[in-house]
């Protein structure tokens, strides 16, 4: 929309003073003005804030014009307006011809007196608008404005047939009206022969070409009849053509249709205060696009949007607003229903930045879809791995389900920074957290990991037990190893599952080193001789040292075999043939 003045002309005007040039160029601001509230008022309702504030800034820029260059003189042709004898507003097509609507309508000129009210310049707009409507006008442009009696708009017209007349008077009115679209016809001579009525018009060869609307008169008419014939027969398919353009764009969602056209118009190169104005109308599809659940048109809108400054839109304020309870049920309820479309709520949430991560774990707190809620946790963990600490305020929700989800995420994120996150995940009492924080722990590593292992086991149910001991023996450690004596030797453990017991023999075997091999040694050769119990013991601690590896470790086994005792003998025998040293 440039407000340029359009200077173009058929013949180029005589050279003006620059009091002229000044004149042309404010009256082609003007009318480009005048060009753009016209189409505004066709697209919006009258009582529309858009509207009104045009319509008051072009009888304000009237205003303007006329106390600084004085009277306003515009000519109208076919298919350009004019002032000084310059272009100012040439048609580019046949809907986008200002001029039109005057020239049809015999009006070919305009004069705008300093004074004009801002009445006036929204009854001259209203006329305007009721000649060019798609529906049937009764009364042409001249009558109009020649009914609201406008103070300072003079009209300079063409009169029609009956105001020329055709009795003694004519002569004089056609003096006082010389803008007639075509001539008078001539007076009949009685002398003259009747063919000399018709128009002739001689070529240079000398031949003579009859004239009509279209073709030239004489002509053969073969070959328009071959068209004609060749229409008839391509109107059905054409018109079978045209029906199934028009459903399948009739198809096309509204939202969908406003975004493409929202980028077309964009793209064809929008100036600032079109954007402005795409700035107020873009908050409107997206909300829309959000509350249907399209998060392709709803990323598409948000990326028009900044291109589109609008001050009383903010990415900040509309995430807050996804944040409202009411909005993340609506978020849910979308994406469970329609699981495939959580890859592009995703893409569409990560235009926001750091905050989409609370976005996501909003509604990875309330979806009950498994897939949607996998799709989530991968993106939460792929924004935090390098930052984790991102989550820590989940780490303290209410909701035991919510931080489990948090220290799965974690888990995936496997760096030394959530040991942190995690010791504050064990405050939570449910052993379901719990459960999930051993997890995670396997995946730090190990020397950051055996501290809070050590502290769950200490009066952890069975099942959390079995995950912190499996977690403790993938690597040896002579801390880990006491610790698991310490349990190994309370009176409390024969009364524990075969499974416990187990889990203790095989961490045992599995942490320690020459260092705990004394306490082994001691612990091997203690307890009754005769108690069932105790030799199960026995083979365990036997086969826990020959794990140990170590050459100290198959000493104590070789000195075992000399003992007098035969279930020590037999569980280092035993022990001794699974021996493998360590390299």
């Amino acid at each position: 929309m440039n407000e340029t003045v359009r200077a173009r002309s058929a013949d180029p005007p005589a050279a003006l003073t620059p009091e002229q040039e000044a004149t042309a160029r404010a009256a082609g601001v003007w009318i480009n003005q005048f060009a753009r509230t016209l189409k505004t008022c066709r697209l919006y309702d009258a009582n529309n804030p858009t509207v009104v504030r045009f319509r008051s800034e072009l009888a304000a820029a009237a205003a303007r014009v006329l106390d600084e260059h004085g009277p306003m003189r515009l000519r109208f042709s076919s298919e350009d307006v004019l002032c000084e004898e310059v272009s100012l507003y040439p048609a580019k097509s046949r809907d986008d011809n200002l001029a039109l609507a005057f020239f049809r309508d015999g009006v070919r000129g305009l004069t705008l007196q300093p004074g004009l009210q801002a009445s006036e310049v929204d009854t001259l707009l209203d006329a305007v608008m009721h000649v060019t409507s798609q529906t049937q006008a009764e009364d042409d442009l001249v009558t109009l404005l020649w009914e609201a009696q406008l103070q300072h708009i003079e009209i300079d017209f063409v009169p029609t047939e009956g105001d020329v007349g055709t009795g003694p008077d004519a002569p004089a009115q056609e003096e006082e009206a010389p803008l007639l679209p075509w001539p008078a016809p001539p007076a009949e001579d009685p002398n003259a022969a009747p063919a000399e009525a018709a128009t002739v018009e001689t070529v240079e060869n000398g031949s003579r070409e009859d004239r009509s609307d279209d073709w030239t008169a004489g002509d053969e008419t073969v070959e328009i009849e071959a068209g004609f014939e060749e229409l008839e027969a391509l109107s059905k398919q054409e018109t079978q053509r045209f029906q199934h353009e028009y459903q399948a764009e009739h198809q096309v969602p509204i939202l969908t249709a406003s975004i493409a056209i929202s980028q077309a118009y964009l793209a064809a190169g929008a100036n600032a205060d079109d954007r402005l104005e795409m700035g107020r109308f873009l908050p409107r599809l997206l909300r829309q696009a959000v509350a249907q659940g399209n998060w392709l048109e709803a990323r598409a809108a948000l990326l028009m949007l900044r291109e589109c400054p609008n001050n009383e839109w903010a990415p900040e304020r509309f995430v807050q607003d996804l944040l409202q309870p009411i909005s993340v049920t609506n978020l849910v309820e979308r994406l469970d229903a329609h699981e495939a479309s959580g890859a592009e709520f995703v893409a569409f949430a990560s235009e926001f930045g750091p905050p989409a991560v609370d976005v996501f774990n909003h509604v990875l707190a309330e979806s009950q879809n498994r897939l949607v809620r996998r799709l989530l946790a991968e993106a939460i963990a792929e924004r935090c791995k390098d930052n984790p600490e991102r989550l820590a305020p989940w780490i303290a929700d209410p909701r035991w389900f919510v931080v489990r989800n948090v220290v799965h995420i974690l888990g995936w994120i496997g760096s030394p920074a959530i040991v942190g996150l995690l010791q504050s995940a064990l405050r939570n009492p449910d052993p379901r957290v719990k459960q999930e924080v051993v997890a995670a722990l396997g995946q730090v590593d190990p020397r950051l990991a055996r501290p809070l292992l050590l502290r769950m086991i200490d009066g952890a149910d069975s099942r959390l037990l079995l995950a912190a001991l499996h977690q403790l023996s993938v690597a040896r450690d002579t801390g880990v190893a006491r610790v698991v004596m310490r349990i190994m030797q309370a009176e409390d453990f024969d009364a524990r599952p075969a499974e416990e017991k187990r889990a203790i023999y095989t961490c045992l075997g599995a942490a320690a080193d020459n260092p705990n091999l004394p306490e082994l040694e001691a612990e091997l050769h203690k307890g009754n001789w005769f108690s069932r119990n105790q030799e199960v013991h026995r083979q365990a601690i036997a086969r826990a040292i020959a794990r140990v590896g170590t050459p100290a470790a198959r000493l104590i086994l070789e000195r075992g075999i000399t003992s007098k005792r035969l279930p020590l003998r037999k569980a280092c025998e035993e022990a001794l043939a699974g021996f493998h040293a360590r390299g």
